[in-house]
């Protein structure tokens, strides 16, 4: 794998002269879709992000976030996405390489964000869509890159998850009372239900918007990272599954409308002003919606204190919105 590495790295302006010994990989994160490892270019006192794609990407995330960062990425703020230095494409074989931040980010602090990164990944979100609203250069051109890739939709995603929905509640039935039950059958019709609302797929959302997909720099800004879902979409999902699945209960309630109000901002402030009394209706929706991230995971294989503190803090913003009685 070095030898590899090191023939795709020479090929980088600036790294000619590289030698085969200067290259050190470190694992960082094995996942089903890709392989992440840091790699260590001695002599030049740097680092770069390896993202490999992997053997179980069946739904071709690894593919997705290569032509992200071909075709989109270079079209968003440079503080909003990192840089990717080489692209290699191929199924089995494609790699991202993607300068690496952790000099000069961080993570957000464990096992909650402070308020502070919460601000700053809510306002990252905003700008991501705020700038690729509907009619935008942007947004055309992502609908022009995903026609070709593999399942990724919001519809796919709803039609996944009614499929599976029906074994996920049998599978907790002991574990929750009538009320829940009944609240999680009737996310059946979830599609339905957002047509009916009319809420218009107008922006690109990132599609996996947690705090760990963050890196937040000394300016205060959050640069989001892992694009392997992103998609077309209402912003408030992003935002919902942020603060109704992500952040502890006592967090969201304190948080919530501080970090509402710094969405909208930032929203007007990309001219892309929403209506307050439609962005609520849509927000309400996008909680509903985040309880398709559970029981995917669920059904993915995640582990169970994963998806169930997530199918918590979803129920319990539910229960906070008079969305589940």
């Amino acid at each position: 794998m070095i030898e590899e590495t090191y023939n795709h790295l020479i090929s980088l302006e600036g790294l000619g002269n590289l030698s085969l010994h200067d290259i050190h990989v470190e694992p960082l994160q094995t996942l089903a879709h890709s392989e992440v490892y840091r790699v260590r270019l001695d002599s030049l006192s740097t680092s770069v992000i390896l993202k490999k794609s992997g053997a179980a990407d069946v739904a071709g995330l690894a593919k997705r976030e290569r032509q992200f960062y071909r075709h989109i990425a270079p079209l968003l703020p440079s503080w909003l996405v990192p840089e990717c230095l080489l692209i290699v494409e191929g199924d089995q074989t494609g790699r991202l390489f993607i300068k690496d931040l952790s000099g000069s980010h961080r993570s957000a602090c464990s096992p909650a964000p402070t308020r502070m990164e919460c601000r700053c990944f809510v306002e990252a979100l905003a700008t991501l869509h705020g700038l690729t609203g509907r009619h935008s250069t942007i947004q055309s051109e992502w609908i022009k890159v995903a026609a070709d890739l593999p399942a990724g939709t919001i519809q796919q995603r709803l039609s996944f998850f009614q499929l599976v929905l029906g074994s996920f509640i049998a599978m907790i039935h002991e574990r929750v009372d009538r009320a829940v039950e009944s609240f999680l059958t009737d996310l059946s019709d979830l599609e339905h239900r957002i047509k009916r609302m009319g809420a218009q797929a107008d922006v690109i959302v990132h599609g996996d918007a947690h705090f760990g997909n963050a890196l937040f720099s000394p300016e205060q800004r959050a640069c989001l990272i892992d694009w392997g879902m992103p998609m077309i979409g209402f912003g408030e999902i992003d935002l919902a599954h942020a603060l109704a699945l992500n952040l502890p209960p006592n967090l969201r309630r304190e948080w919530e409308q501080e970090m509402i109000g710094v969405y909208l901002s930032q929203m007007a402030a990309c001219g892309s002003p929403v209506e307050e009394a439609a962005f609520y209706d849509r927000y309400r929706l996008g909680v509903l919606y985040s309880f398709i991230s559970p029981v995917i995971w669920w059904c993915s294989g995640v582990p169970e204190p994963q998806w169930w503190s997530a199918l918590t803090n979803s129920l319990d913003a539910a229960r906070d919105l008079g969305l589940l009685k």
